[in-house]
């Protein structure tokens, strides 16, 4: 503002309104800002027309109206403030000092209304404005960087909302021109700074180059730097700093900068007070970054933190603010989003409301209308899919029509607003059958396929819905000719497009070869893809599936997990109809443990590729991350405040992106490749690789499918044997897994600690829980096992192994839910215990021991001399009481059998086993016995554990240890085997962790034992495995189990009580 010379007509009423103003702007006081508008307002009705100061209180009036309509929004304040610096402007001659910063203002309330309204002439008029503005000052001129500066930020406005190239490229080079004519000490320096930086990051965004990004990052940071804590712009930049944070970790995924970005952001908010007009801003990114790393690590605490934050921002804004209704957009997603986690009506019906509310207030005109209506429509179809009520998904369809409508041609959101759409309209005509519905779903598929660059990365699921809406009309009264062909052709197309997520190229796989199969006389041309061409495409497709870059933990809360399971068995049912059994058995160990698959692969070849090629292993690993998120981050799906985050990228802008991500990752797979030593880096082990696996005994795959199910016998020196399974449908054997959970959870054998599980003999001890279980039902469960299921198999495999004076060894790997159900211990068992001549068990005829894969398999198997001294050395740990955990006293008595049969043992009892002293100690011991509490955590199963005296020995920790000597691990403790019935092909649980942490054998525990029966088990174990120490040769635990299972169950009346003996099962070698 101005303060004139000499005279003033009313010197203390303008005096006062400027010092008033001066204390809003250094203590936020609004209070202080009406005073100083009331003071203006009196100014200026004192002042002649003709006075030479009337223009000065006209303009700094102004000023303060457009402040005030920055903290409150209301437009009259807004059209007030241009009426009055247009006067201002009108009364200052061309030639006057004062004309360039009249221009300036002007152009700066004009510049707000255009983000309230959307007119585009708006902006226009504005950049109109400035630059005569910086015409009329040369370079020396002091306001000249501060003009160059608010030009530069119009143009780069404009590329916001044209996608112009010639204004970002103006915007980089005004900002640029501004940085160097203001020196380091000037108090504009950092605002300059700050938006240098942002006009790069929009040029990132816009072209991919991380160069750009970098600067950004840097110029960011300087600005924060030289701006004190005290400050008021100061949150400005801490904010715009973490925005670029936050668009690194999206580019390249390092958590790092995710939490650089939370921090900044959090301190821009904690710097600002409640009243200040950018706190909702700074609350709104904050809101994102929460939200973003939400997705990353799936912490309920994250999200519920981005709803508070923009619920606090939507607080603080007025309903007439511009901002308003963006928060509420946010507000509604945030709730969205909990509400796909919980599954809680009320969170939906809250998001719908606010969302709702959102478009209400978005002027017709507006650029974030379409956005916002697509959002509602897309909250109405999933309440829809809740409710079933048509009246919601007329509603979704409604707001989606309207969203494409007011979408301008050429705009990057215009395709995925027609894929919505489309398939709202499919779904209804599913629901009603108007195939005017299916046309016009079609016609907007077909629209939104040709609009996508051929290199997008969404195209894959544009021509998936193609391919499924043809597909749908086949299946209808309204079928065409074509329909089998062009959707075969669609979904071909989506498969193999080499730029989208691998997910969605997987399902396209899937409904290739489903519509291959079911309708192969339908199609115009020859599928250029046979049946099992198309399946071994998808399943090469498995490991970009579950990627790498993430943590365990998010790939195992992922969504592709299940998916992927069906499409394999699929496959291999397939195969197995084809008579390719070796390849049946290859895909069933590509999609069977995938993420285990994947920790174990990676420890060593990662490892190896590192020390040997470190330049290589980085790139990969950068470039897997950028894939990754381009593939699935558009910049979009966070809708954040003008000003505080880029311009969407353009359609070839993410196109290029993702497909010259998606080229620098092939290329480094290959060179890879080429190297020596690594030609079969990241691919699939095949069946001569596995041959090895069966040197023990056959080992037995069991595929589950609604249509056939089947066992394949992997023997010799890697023959393949098929037994189909006539009597186990996958409903069967889904049926049978759910009687005996029901009946674990009828018996709280499930959820429970081995301190809970009390023998019927003990009531003196307290909190007695009765072990015995109803034993009919246990023996028909067995019973259907032997039956359906192992009796048939077994007779086969006996055919194969030679005759021997000891019983055989089977290792069973089953899928689905057979992968919970104890095959080991199948067979006829008759009511009353008596003596059988003819055996109709499983543990009278073999051995058996599981495995989470085959490839687990490929250890060398330990060999001891006979008299061996030095082997082996036992850790035996003992938990008694440890801290928050149930007692369970007879740990220690089972840790004191084991040390006298043991001689070479140590034993952590109590307060020694440490989480330290355990780590140091399996790393000199060849064998560990954990007499402890079990923690089995089935979200993450890194960081599933073993409850130690002062706190929980994680998978994550053990996997990042070096153990040269780990041999047997023996898990005394519960559940230790169980799994996860969500996700029955990866065998989430403890057993196998420690298979992956490098043992070769593991003794686990499919649900909850009993503190006094586990020292009765381990007794017979631990003996049996000293005698084979002592006679030499290949150790053998599955034998020395099965004798402690024989020993345990011979006892007089212990036959009957299943739920005691079947649990202890071994894994591995």
């Amino acid at each position: 503002m101005s303060t004139p010379d000499g005279a003033e007509p009313h010197p203390p009423m303008q005096m006062l309104a400027l010092y008033a103003y001066e204390q809003y702007k250094t203590r936020g006081d609004l209070n202080a800002l009406e005073t100083s508008i009331q003071c203006y307002r009196v100014a200026m009705g004192a002042t002649e027309d003709d006075h030479p100061e009337k223009v000065d209180i006209i303009n700094n009036l102004g000023v303060a109206l457009h402040t005030r309509f920055e903290c409150a929004g209301e437009h009259q304040d807004l059209e007030e403030a241009i009426f009055l610096r247009q006067l201002a402007d009108a009364l200052t001659p061309d030639d006057s000092p004062d004309k360039p910063s009249r221009l300036s203002n002007l152009a700066a309330s004009i510049i707000s209304r255009f983000e309230r309204e959307g007119r585009i002439e708006d902006l226009e008029e504005a950049i109109g404005l400035w630059t005569c503005a910086v015409e009329l000052v040369p370079d020396s001129h002091v306001h000249k960087p501060t003009l160059l500066n608010n030009l530069g930020s119009s143009h780069l406005t404009r590329f916001e909302q044209l996608g112009k190239q010639e204004d970002i490229e103006s915007a980089i080079a005004l900002h640029g021109r501004a940085v160097e004519l203001t020196p380091d000490d000037h108090t504009h320096k950092p605002l300059m700074l700050n938006n240098s930086g942002s006009s790069h990051q929009k040029r990132f965004e816009q072209q991919g180059k991380l160069e750009d990004l970098e600067s950004a990052i840097s110029l960011h940071a300087r600005a924060v730097e030289l701006t004190p804590d005290g400050h008021p712009d100061k949150p400005s930049w801490l904010n715009n700093s973490g925005n670029s944070h936050l668009t690194r970790f999206k580019q390249l995924g390092k958590l790092e900068d995710l939490e650089s970005a939370i921090a900044l952001h959090a301190r821009a908010v904690d710097l600002t007070p409640d009243g200040h007009p950018g706190k909702p801003s700074w609350l709104n990114n904050s809101r994102n970054s929460h939200l973003i790393r939400f997705e990353q690590l799936g912490l309920l605490e994250d999200l519920e933190s981005a709803i508070k934050l923009v619920t606090r921002a939507a607080e603080l804004t007025p309903d007439g603010h511009p901002s308003k209704s963006g928060l509420l957009n946010n507000l509604a997603g945030s709730l969205f989003r909990q509400y796909e986690r919980t599954q809680d009506l009320k969170d939906l019906e809250k998001a719908i409301a606010h969302q709702s509310r959102a478009v209400d207030l978005t002027p017709d005109g507006h650029p974030e209308k379409p956005p916002r209506l697509n959002n509602l429509g897309t909250k109405l179809q999933t309440k829809f899919e809740q409710s079933g009520s048509l009246d919601d998904l007329d509603q979704a369809i409604t707001h989606y029509t309207n969203a494409v409508s007011l979408t301008p041609e050429g705009h990057p959101d215009k395709p995925s607003r027609l894929y919505n759409l489309s398939n709202s309209l499919c779904t209804r005509f599913n629901e009603a059958g108007n195939v005017s519905d299916l046309e016009e779903a079609i016609r907007c598929s077909t629209c939104s396929v040709e609009l996508l660059p051929k290199n997008h990365a969404d195209r894959a699921s544009n021509l998936r819905l193609l391919g499924l809406l043809f597909d749908t009309r086949l299946r209808s009264p309204h079928a065409q000719a074509d329909d089998a062909t062009r959707a075969m052709d669609a979904f071909l197309e989506a498969m193999q497009h080499p730029n989208s997520h691998p997910l969605e190229r997987l399902r396209a796989c899937s409904q290739y070869t489903t519509l291959l199969s079911k309708f192969p006389h339908l199609f115009t041309t020859p599928p250029r893809l046979t049946l099992l061409d198309a399946y071994k495409y998808t399943l090469g497709l498995v490991p970009r599936c579950i990627w790498l870059g993430n943590n365990v933990r998010s790939r195992y809360t992922s969504k592709e997990l299940p998916i992927i399971g069906a499409v394999v068995s699929t496959a291999v049912t397939a195969a197995i109809s084809a008579g390719e059994y070796g390849l049946a058995l290859e895909w069933l160990e590509t999609g069977r443990a995938v993420v285990w698959s994947q920790v174990l692969q990676l420890r060593t070849p990662l490892d190896d590729l590192r020390r040997r090629h470190p330049q290589l292993a980085d790139d990969l690993y950068h470039v897997s991350q950028a894939l990754q998120h381009a593939a699935t981050s558009p910049s979009s799906s966070l809708p954040s405040l003008p000003g505080a985050h880029g311009a969407q990228p353009s359609l070839k802008g993410q196109a290029q992106s993702s497909h010259t991500y998606a080229l620098e990752y092939e290329k480094l797979i290959t060179r890879i490749r080429e190297l020596d030593g690594f030609k079969d880096f990241l691919l699939p082990k095949t069946l001569s690789q596995l041959a090895d696996t069966c040197a023990s005994g056959p080992i037995i795959v069991i595929n589950v499918h609604k249509s056939r199910s089947d066992a394949l016998i992997l023997h010799g020196v890697g023959d393949v044997v098929c037994v189909p399974l006539p009597d186990l449908p996958l409903s069967r054997a889904t049926d049978i897994q759910s009687q005996l959970w029901d009946l674990l959870r009828a018996k709280r054998f499930l959820n429970r600690s081995r301190g809970e599980m009390r023998d019927e003999d003990s009531d003196e001890r307290g909190g007695r829980v009765t072990a015995m279980d109803p034993p009919d039902m246990m023996r028909k469960i067995l019973a259907d096992l032997w039956n359906w299921i192992v009796k048939p198999i077994m007779g086969v495999v006996l055919t194969l192994v030679p005759p021997s004076t000891t019983l055989p060894h089977v290792t069973w790997c089953p899928t689905g839910p057979l992968a919970f159900l104890p095959l080991h211990a199948a067979g006829i068992y008759p009511k009353h215990e008596s003596t059988n001549t003819h055996p109709q068990t499983i543990m009278d005829i073999a051995v058996s021991s599981y495995t989470p894969t085959l490839e687990a398999l490929l250890k060398p198997r330990t060999k001891v001399t006979a008299g061996d001294t030095k082997y082996p050395k036992a850790l035996v740990v003992s938990q008694p009481a440890t801290p928050n955990c149930d007692s369970i006293p007879n740990t220690r008595t089972e840790a004191e059998i084991i040390t006298s049969l043991i001689g070479q043992s140590t034993h952590l009892d109590d307060t020694g086993g440490t989480v330290q002293a355990v780590l140091e100690g399996m790393a000199m011991h060849d064998w560990v016995h954990l007499a402890c509490h079990g923690v089995q955590n089935r979200t993450d199963p890194t960081n599933s554990a073993f409850a130690l005296y002062d706190g929980r020995l994680t998978l994550s920790i053990l996997m990042s240890h070096h153990l040269p000597n780990a041999d047997l691990a023996v898990l005394s403790a519960c559940q230790t085997a169980t799994g996860d019935e969500k996700l029955s092909e990866e065998a989430v649980h403890l057993a196998a962790g420690m298979l992956n942490a490098g043992y070769k054998s593991v003794i686990g525990t499919m649900w909850s034992i009993s503190d006094y029966i586990a020292p009765e088990v381990m007794r017979v174990f631990y003996t049996v495995m000293a005698e084979q120490v002592e006679a030499g040769g290949e150790l053998q635990p599955a034998y020395a189990l099965h004798e402690a299972m024989k020993a345990l169950r011979s006892k007089p009346g212990r036959m009957n009580e299943f739920l005691r003996w079947v649990p202890f099962v071994h894994f591995g070698l």
